[in-house]
């Protein structure tokens, strides 16, 4: 119950309260409150068991970051996604400095546990130095003409927007890290981006059959999570 009401928050565009409300549908009642905090905790041991049957991502990165709402003021999201796609890691920062722009690189590198060799990124200076030391850098641009643009990540940031508009903003950067993390890896589960899951049916192209596996690969992830007070 618990799992499958934390797939609803991070798979569909739903408040908590609505969440509650399906629950109390199938006679089980609990608050938005409650479902907030299940998704606290789920949130980075979602994403960290995602990470360990996540294929490997390449060494070309388009990392970008976008403005979200955090306490009621505007904040920075980091991202970045690979050559095919799949999202590398996500780091929420009060600032957009050299400061955030290493953070967010030492915390991809870190996790994934891999070294880019190219790193595409817009024009923003603190990339560059950010960068340097780790891979080639490439400053461009989303709307050039030809050659490498960050078109791949900007474009991956709008459904993560779209799931934070009913939240109207998170509450803050610790508890909004998680819940991104949590979003990115229900995100990677359902796009298929996972590797072969114990438990889940093979990959089709009927729509029933994808969101089926999909939920399957959620459960068992989830039953491999140990929760600690």
């Amino acid at each position: 119950m618990i799992t499958t009401a934390v797939r609803w928050y991070f798979r569909y565009r739903l408040p908590a309260a609505d969440v509650r409300d399906l629950l109390a549908e199938r006679r089980i009642d609990v608050s938005a409150r409650t479902v907030l905090a299940w998704a606290h905790s789920f949130g980075p041991l979602l994403a960290a068991a995602g990470r360990r049957h996540a294929r490997p991502v390449g060494v070309r990165w388009y990392a970008d970051e976008t403005y979200v709402r955090v306490g009621g003021r505007w904040a920075y999201l980091y991202r970045a996604v690979d050559e095919a796609g799949q999202v590398v890691d996500v780091l929420l920062r009060e600032q957009r400095d050299l400061a955030s722009a290493r953070a967010f690189f030492d915390q991809a590198i870190s996790r994934r546990g891999l070294r880019p060799k190219v790193v595409v990124t817009d024009k923003h200076a603190a990339y560059r130095r950010a960068v340097r030391r780790r891979a080639r850098h490439i400053r461009t641009g989303l709307h050039r003409a030809r050659g490498e643009t960050t078109k791949a990540v900007e474009r991956s940031h709008v459904p993560i927007k779209d799931r934070l508009r009913p939240m109207r903003g998170l509450q803050s950067v610790a508890t909004g890290q998680r819940l991104l993390e949590g979003i990115e890896a229900v995100r990677a589960i359902h796009g298929g981006r996972l590797g072969a899951t114990d438990g889940a049916p093979a990959a089709h192209h009927v729509a029933s059959v994808r969101a089926r596996r999909a939920v399957a690969v959620f459960h068992h992830l989830a039953s491999t999570l140990r929760l600690t007070a």
